[in-house]
Formats: C-alpha cells, sequence, structure tokens
C-alpha cells in the first residue's frame, strides 16, 4: 500500500488552499484534543455551513462531499492520555469542564457522518499515532469496522503487525497483502 500524507491546517487562513488537497483524498482525519472540550465543540461547527459577508461558506464537511464524496471522513480524539492527568483534571475543573469521554467523541463521530472515531496518544503505546494511520489505511481499502473501541482483552488477540505488542483489527495482514496493489492519501 502506498500511503502519502497532507497536512492543512484548520485555520481560517487556508479556507481557500485547503480544497485543492481533497481530490487525491482517500481518507480524511478529523482531529480535536480531548483535553480541550472547546475543540470538540468547533468540529461540529466546521461541519455545519456558515455564513460570511452575506454568501454561504462550506466548512470541511461541504468541502469533502463536493471534492471528495467517497473519501471516509474518521474523527480523531487526540491526547487520551490527558484524559486522566491530574493538572488537566485541575485546570478544566477551575472552569468546570472535563476533558471529552470516548462516548462524547463516538457520539459527535455518528453526528457529522464520520466512518469512525478512534483516539491516540503520542505519548502512550496503547492507541499510538501509528494505530490512527492504521485505521486510516484500513478505511481506505473498506476494512474497517465502526467505532473501534479497544479494551485490554480485545488487544490481546489483535495485531497491527508482527511486531510485539502493536494492536490490530484481526486478518489485517493477510488482507492487506491481498490490497498491495492499492494506494491511500490521507488528508
Amino acid at each position: 500500500i502506498k500511503m502519502s500524507f497532507d497536512f492543512p491546517a484548520g485555520s481560517p487562513y487556508y479556507d481557500n488552499v485547503r480544497p485543492l488537497s481533497y481530490p487525491d483524498s482517500d481518507a480524511v482525519l478529523i482531529c480535536f484534543d480531548i483535553s480541550r472540550p472547546e475543540t470538540l465543540d468547533s468540529v461540529l461547527k466546521k461541519a455545519s455551513i456558515r455564513e460570511t459577508f452575506d454568501l454561504n461558506f462550506l466548512q470541511w464537511k461541504g468541502e469533502i462531499q463536493e471534492f471528495c464524496p467517497n473519501t471516509k471522513m474518521l474523527l480523531v480524539g487526540c491526547k487520551s492520555d490527558l484524559r486522566t492527568d491530574v493538572s488537566t483534571l485541575v485546570e478544566l475543573s477551575n472552569h468546570r469542564q472535563t476533558p471529552v469521554s470516548y462516548d462524547q467523541g463516538a457520539n459527535m463521530a455518528k453526528q457529522i457522518g464520520a466512518a469512525t472515531y478512534i483516539e491516540c496518544s503520542a505519548l502512550q503505546s496503547e492507541n499510538s499515532v501509528r494505530d490512527i494511520f492504521h485505521v486510516a489505511t484500513l478505511a481506505c481499502v473498506n476494512k474497517t469496522n465502526k467505532n473501534v473501541k479497544r479494551n485490554k482483552s480485545q488487544r490481546a488477540t489483535k495485531r497491527i503487525s508482527h511486531m510485539p505488542g502493536r494492536p490490530e483489527l484481526s486478518t489485517v495482514a493477510t488482507d492487506l497483502r491481498k490490497d498491495k496493489a492499492k494506494s491511500c492519501t490521507v488528508m
């Protein structure tokens, strides 16, 4: 499988440039910070139509539907390790907030029409960033399940590769060997 990545920013400054990335995309990762609930709120706001200068501008969801309607959207909750971090919890409680729960993320994925919801942490090996790209690859080859939530018992039976300690959806290695000619562009 050949993979290439494009990382257009979600900032309004890139609204005119971002659509240039869509035509070659097989998957779009929509990311938010689990430790900052307002970032999940912005996912929904960006999924809606907004009015600016009396014109209707479609944000990323509309752009995806317009420029690459068959592309899989995946909602990704980042920094899952901070959900239990004491300093993060104290800071959020000072603002009467809590980290985004798994269920809140999964519900948002359904609400925006994402193919799946998955969480990651760059600091922990469980649900690592590598796992996110693996799930995106599976989505590109139509082999992902909705709302993949792994627990320790599931992780023991499912592996990403032959490297010890890597989680996986079952039979992926075999399935991916069959799909060698496919490519996957993740945006």
